[in-house]
């Protein structure tokens, strides 16, 4: 059974304290043992290190970050340094992983986690310009309307794939992509946008991909890491994108737009709706952070978020670190200068063009 999997990359305010979820005899928390109680549950719980470390310039492996016999971490510890100090290694050394969905929280010393550096710059209001009438920002988390060049294109912008609003937990929300479908069913091609999606609800994100679905698809398989050995992995989960019936979905041409914040269950989504014929994948890469982050705590009472699932496509392969490749790459996207979407104009001119 598919478990609902809800998870969205921004850092946790945590209010619990750490002697809720310590019984027994207090363990030793000097800074030495942190730092290696914190490496070891990523070596025995982290789904994806071999992924992450082969991207790594200055480290072989996991192993070789803490033990390194001339820049390991475990040689940046002294008895008497500050907890600022402690908390900036042991994020320095969940840094080396490069991974979105990893972070350290400390109270009274932040939240400190992967940040992608992409240089690629996006701006739903240059996107609206293209817009008839600016587009409708009626619905939360969707920008839509039609081209002003070309009235037969639609354009829908997903935001992100969560309500932060605690009252509306059954993400009734995703629900008005029903109601965008049906205003654009007089286009002949639409552009989906998901760039700077940084994630969500799989739940409200395959309510949605179903809508642009012509065909009930698998599209992933997950394995949870589940023990300290390489191969220690729960059996897989199989995802589906499920399609609906044609007079409630949108089955004409769809050109799928992301870039490199395109992330976590947005990269899912992407996942699902290449499997669709009648999409097609332009913009650049994603980013590449495909696990659920599960939260846990340190025996110092600290927070840190892990990556627990492997997640690949149909056909095993692992995109983790490097995201989805596009079937036609647009990498010179909005410009703040002139106030121009090439990467958009580039979708546009494509979806002109398709039957």
């Amino acid at each position: 059974m598919k478990k609902r999997i809800k998870w969205l990359i921004l850092p946790a305010i945590f209010l619990f304290s750490a002697c809720q979820f310590f019984l027994g005899q207090e363990p030793d928390t000097g800074p030495s043992e942190v730092l290696k109680s914190l490496w070891n549950e990523f070596y025995n719980i982290h789904a994806n290190l071999d992924f992450r470390m082969s991207f790594n310039n200055d480290y072989i492996s996991w192993y070789d970050v803490y033990n390194n016999k001339q820049t390991g971490y475990a040689l940046k510890i002294n008895p008497g340094m500050s907890e600022k100090a402690l908390f900036d290694i042991c994020a320095d050394m969940l840094g080396e992983l490069k991974d979105p969905h990893v972070g350290l929280y400390a109270p009274g010393l932040g939240y400190s986690g992967y940040n992608t550096g992409s240089n690629e710059y996006f701006d739903i209001d240059t996107a609206r310009s293209y817009l008839n009438g600016y587009g409708n920002a009626e619905y939360k988390n969707f920008v839509f309307g039609v081209f002003s060049s070309d009235s037969g294109i639609g354009y829908v912008y997903i935001n992100e794939f969560i309500d932060e609003d605690p009252k509306t937990e059954d993400q009734e929300w995703g629900r008005a992509i029903d109601h965008i479908i049906n205003s654009l069913e007089k286009t002949r091609a639409v552009v989906l946008d998901v760039r700077n999606n940084r994630g969500g609800d799989n739940y409200v994100m395959e309510y949605i991909a179903a809508r642009f679905a012509s065909e009930t698809k698998d599209y992933c398989k997950v394995i949870n890491k589940k023990g300290p050995g390489p191969n220690d992995f729960s059996a897989p989960v199989i995802y589906t994108i499920k399609s609906i019936n044609k007079s409630l979905g949108y089955t004409k041409p769809v050109v799928l737009l992301t870039n490199k914040n395109t992330i976590s269950i947005a990269e899912w989504f992407t996942l699902a709706l290449k499997t669709q014929s009648h999409v097609t994948h332009i913009g650049t890469a994603t980013c590449g952070a495909f696990s659920p982050r599960k939260d846990r705590f340190m025996i110092n009472g600290w927070v840190y978020s892990i990556s627990p699932g492997r997640v690949t496509d149909m056909n095993g392969k692992n995109y983790e670190g490097i995201g989805i490749s596009p079937d036609k790459e647009e990498y010179i996207i909005a410009n703040k200068t002139n106030l121009s979407d090439k990467q958009l104009e580039e979708a546009l001119k494509l979806a002109a063009h398709m039957e």
